[in-house]
């Protein structure tokens, strides 16, 4: 079940929320973990199996944990990081199916483990952890939440008025992200896919690379807003995921206000503990090339995603040693920069075939290559029909938007209009022109 399925949006929100709401506070992590369980049922009860599989076996390793020190302790610790990244490491690698959200609440399961290990939070209730690992709105992707920042509340909430109305209009806000943006350019990248790479224009080429990074950011972007939203609504208070990583000036300011939790825990959990950047510049160096490999190895097994690492470390080294001062003192440039480098990483990362991603590129740049454009006019032909959307997409993503929704969300018009446009993506779902969560799959 997904937060785009009209079953979850009308029938199972409402009827849980009305539950929810009318239950004792200390019923409401025991209702929360069960309906969590039900969720991931209806997807697939083997997604559900290796979900509770780890969660029942990190929470007795942590449990026992704390009655120990010295080395038991630090053997119970490493065991747990071993069957989470053991775990995840086998269907990623051996079994090449993953279990819905695996990357995500494995991740979480070592930050839990971490943050007990050092002390930073303590271990409660089966319940309490089962509520952590399982949480629904979080569950399949993200945002991912680090188990030290949520333990309070785990343990005490309190529902509001005003939270569960914010939270359900980022819910809204969200949705219509996906299904009225992301969706609908959806269809062109699509296009580009049916046409052939070696057939297309290189005027389309461009097109596609940036239809492809459009849908991907509504996509993901609007889900972590489901997600927060959802989260407010249980009283929770969920890190935010994006920062409108395109007003970014460089490629490294870019990847600290997207999917920002998972930059965060690799921060915390990996690039600190290796010495960060309080080591020299070789250090540095080598610590950026691990967290970024690691960070290609958890999107995928392919090796483009290894290559989109590589570019992305290649670029953020040089922002770091060589120009980026100059990108960040010269606005325009640097928008150009972004808004250049960006969409061509973001193919890298779509195209998993090593020989069709080189046929793309030979497209994009036809100095050299395959193929010839079938219809030299295609970039116009399917263009017009998305000039609109992707113009609405841009405004959107300027930081300057965001400013006026601030100012005007209380606003009864506006209320009204997130009404309206609820029911507009009521309907685009119902029409069937929804597509999974992009980031489902890792």
């Amino acid at each position: 079940m997904g937060f785009t399925q009209l079953s979850f949006i009308l029938r199972l929100l409402p009827i849980f929320f009305i539950i929810y709401y009318a239950s004792p506070s200390k019923y409401r992590n025991i209702l929360l973990f069960i309906v969590s369980i039900v969720f991931m049922s209806f997807g697939n009860w083997k997604n559900l199996a290796v979900l509770l599989g780890i969660t029942i076996v990190d929470y007795l390793l942590l449990f026992t944990m704390r009655n120990y020190k010295n080395m038991v302790k630090k053997l119970l610790f490493a065991s747990v990081l071993v069957i989470d990244m053991g775990v995840l490491l086998y269907f990623k690698y051996v079994v090449h199916t993953l279990p819905l959200g695996i990357s995500f609440y494995t991740f979480m399961a070592i930050s839990s483990a971490v943050d007990i290990y050092y002390g930073c939070a303590t271990i409660g209730s089966f319940i309490e952890y089962g509520t952590y690992m399982t949480m629904f709105p979080k569950l399949i992707q993200g945002p991912i939440v680090q188990y030290k920042e949520i333990k309070g509340q785990l343990k005490e909430r309190a529902i509001s008025w005003n939270k569960m109305e914010n939270g359900l209009e980022e819910f809204v806000i969200g949705l219509a992200f996906k299904t009225l943006i992301a969706d609908k350019i959806a269809i062109l990248w699509n296009d580009v896919q049916m046409i052939g790479f070696e057939s297309i224009s290189t005027p389309m080429a461009w097109l596609g690379a940036l239809a492809f990074s459009m849908e991907l950011y509504f996509d993901f972007w609007g889900y972590s807003i489901m997600a927060v939203g959802l989260g407010k609504m249980l009283a929770f208070d969920f890190p935010q995921n994006f920062d409108h990583p395109y007003a970014s000036s460089t490629v490294g300011e870019y990847y600290r206000r997207w999917h920002i939790t998972l930059g965060k825990w690799f921060r915390d959990y990996v690039y600190i503990p290796l010495g960060g950047n309080r080591k020299g510049k070789v250090r540095l160096l080598l610590n950026l090339l691990i967290v970024w490999a690691l960070t290609g190895i958890w999107h995928g097994v392919t090796l483009n995603y290894l290559i989109w690492a590589g570019v992305l470390v290649f670029f953020i080294i040089l922002e770091k040693f060589v120009y980026g001062k100059f990108l960040q003192q010269h606005r325009i440039i640097s928008t150009i920069y972004v808004w250049f480098i960006i969409p061509l990483t973001w193919v890298i990362f779509a195209i998993t075939n090593v020989k069709a991603l080189g046929i793309y590129f030979t497209r994009l740049f036809p100095f050299w290559g395959t193929g010839e454009a079938v219809n030299p006019n295609d970039f116009i032909y399917y263009g017009k029909n998305y000039i609109l959307i992707i113009l609405l997409g841009f405004v959107i993503s300027l930081p300057e938007l965001y400013k006026v929704y601030q100012k005007i969300k209380d606003c009864v018009l506006f209320k009204i209009l997130l009404i309206v446009v609820f029911w507009f993506s009521v309907i685009q779902i119902y029409k069937g022109a929804n597509n999974p969560f992009m980031y489902s799959g890792f």
